[in-house]
């Protein structure tokens, strides 16, 4: 009698335990809504990055224009100095590979910089058109994140030794099981 009610658990939680899951367009699972995504995804070597770094910029406020209208996509640049010192360390490291295109990549790397630190996102690629493209919402994007990588302030806080630093706990955390 045991052994039936054993089964019949076990076959209830096997059918009924995956149905709460997702997945997104690279086939791995996620989390229902309201949950984060950082729990189901797993990093493995060969697995492919597709890089973005940007920096916050503040719009000069001119006060000859009678009709300011500020778009939020104007705080905002693309930092392609940081991008490639980010990719060329991952490339030495060797354990992914660095994609051209996005939707050739298993999760995006999503690399934000001020002054003197630097952050890096792993992100699903879903979550980067939605939350970063369509509405930069720096909270869900952190909220969904497969992991999270913060280095700084530093004292000297040049791009290369941020960068360097940011690799290097990218690898740690990676290479240990400890991805967030």
């Amino acid at each position: 009698m045991r052994a039936r009610l054993f089964l019949t658990a076990t076959l209830c939680l096997t059918l009924l335990l995956p149905s709460g899951l997702a997945q997104d367009t690279k086939g791995n699972q996620t989390a229902p809504a309201g949950k984060a995504q950082s729990t189901s995804f797993t990093f493995r070597a060969g697995q492919s990055m597709y890089i973005v770094a940007f920096r916050r910029v503040p719009l000069p406020l001119t006060t000859e224009a009678e009709d300011v209208s500020v778009n939020r996509r104007e705080y905002f640049n693309s930092d392609l100095d940081a991008e490639r010192k980010v990719r060329k360390r991952i490339e030495d490291w060797t354990f992914f590979r660095v994609a051209d295109r996005p939707s050739d990549a298993d999760f995006v790397f999503l690399v934000n910089l001020d002054e003197n630190s630097i952050e890096g996102l792993a992100i699903s690629w879903d979550t980067y058109r939605e939350h970063f493209k369509d509405k930069f919402d720096m909270d869900s994007l952190r909220d969904a994140a497969y992991g999270r990588y913060l280095v700084g302030p530093l004292k000297l806080s040049t791009l290369s030794r941020l960068s360097d630093r940011l690799v290097k706990q990218f690898r740690d955390k990676v290479t240990k099981g400890g991805q967030s």
